[in-house]
């Protein structure tokens, strides 16, 4: 099967993302259970972030064929990598927040 352009590929790229955001909720839940004395509770969440983050490798390792979900940029060796970072990372800053932000400011 062709992964490039297919369903699965959308597939696993949301489930990329779901997982992803997952990870990085779960760690802001438990810095804010560790603020309210929640160690336990921190503890879980910590342990659960961790559990998201090797689902979006398992994601992530599929969707190195057809390249960076983020970016489209080819993935998979570091300095393939390192490239799609930087891709990534300057799409933010020339693109995506400038957008962002002026859509904020026109909205009041």
């Amino acid at each position: 099967m062709e992964l490039k352009g297919s369903k699965t590929e959308d597939n696993l790229k949301a489930a990329f993302a779901g997982e992803s955001q997952a990870n990085r909720r779960y760690l802001y839940f438990a810095q804010k259970a560790d603020v309210e004395g929640y160690n336990d509770v921190a503890a879980v969440f910590r342990s659960t972030a961790e559990g998201e983050t090797g689902h979006a490798h398992g994601h992530l390792e599929f969707l190195e064929s057809v390249g960076d979900p983020a970016t489209g940029e080819p993935i998979g060796a570091t300095d393939l990598n390192l490239k799609a970072a930087i891709a990534g990372e300057t799409h933010e800053y020339t693109d995506m927040y400038p957008g962002m932000s002026k859509v904020a400011r026109d909205e009041g």
